[in-house]
């Protein structure tokens, strides 16, 4: 064949890659801003915040144990985090807050919502929707109390990584994960402040339902593997037990959970350690 047929060739099949390049990028692009663009019915908003030290105290509190710090920041001016590729700006909550209505907090919160009704992307509100509505009532009242600090930052654009995985199924948006929630076993009605305790806390690593998750943290069962004083050591100065990479629950343990109480460790561990048996008696059924 010609030298110059031979380049012709060449030009054209690399004509064709790029077509087919650039049209694989356009559709991915296209398709994955019709799901980010996705409006949802807001909520009814019924929150109507009045603060004071005792209810900012709490919220405090709540804030430090549900682990916000840990995208917001320490002292929650924000923070990078990344997703395949995309830096996702957790958002400066010194700022953001006096923007927003009480409602527009609690939709964020508890229904991976914005304001627009489109929905958050990295938000854990699929853990933190068992929040009660006197929990929500503090963490506002604290969040409005907050100094302004830092800067604002911009807003996340997904990259074409982040929106190819959230085509395949990789990543969900905020909404979905809330409407797919599993709650925790129930294990009857006087380990209900445990269980509750461990959704907020320890469910978005672990799981709603604590059952783990795949690759990541896994299921929250305490028998044979931390009697009650390891469990203390485990969840109140990082004291961990196992294998594998523990030092993201050890960091956890340290900054956010150690602010639980002895007794507030204790109802955790009473529920998980039922847990275990409701769970042992299941599968022992089963065989």
């Amino acid at each position: 064949m010609p030298r110059l047929a031979i380049s012709r060739t060449k030009i054209l099949l690399a004509i064709g890659a790029f077509v087919v390049i650039a049209l694989g990028y356009q559709q991915i692009m296209s398709r994955s801003q019709v799901i980010l663009d996705v409006r949802h019915s807001l909520p009814p908003g019924h929150m109507v915040v009045q603060t004071t030290p005792d209810l900012e105290a709490r919220g405090a509190r709540l804030i430090a144990i549900s682990a916000c710090s840990g995208c917001h920041g320490h002292e929650l001016t924000g923070g990078p985090l990344n997703a395949f590729g995309t830096e996702v700006h957790a958002p400066n909550l010194t700022l953001l807050s006096p923007k927003l209505s009480d409602g527009d907090i609690d939709r964020a919160l508890r229904s991976g919502l914005r304001p627009d009704g489109t929905s958050e992307l990295m938000m854990p509100a699929h853990a933190y929707r068992g929040f009660t509505d006197d929990e929500v009532t503090a963490i506002i009242a604290e969040l409005r109390a907050l100094p302004k600090r830092g800067s604002e930052l911009p807003r996340t654009q997904p990259g074409l990584l982040l929106r190819a995985a959230l085509l395949a199924g990789w990543v969900q948006l905020e909404t979905d994960k809330v409407a797919g929630a599993r709650p925790p076993l129930d294990a009857g009605v006087p380990l209900q402040a445990g269980r509750h305790l461990a959704a907020v806390a320890c469910g978005r690593c672990h799981g709603t339902d604590l059952g783990g998750i795949n690759g990541g943290a896994p299921d929250m069962t305490v028998r044979g593997y931390y009697p009650r004083a390891k469990f203390h050591g485990l969840i109140q100065k990082g004291d961990a037990i196992g294998e594998g990479d523990m030092a993201l629950m050890t960091q956890t343990a340290q900054a956010n959970f150690s602010h639980f109480t002895n007794a507030e460790v204790d109802a955790i561990y009473d529920y998980l350690d039922a847990r275990d048996g409701v769970l042992l008696d299941k599968a022992a059924a089963a065989r």
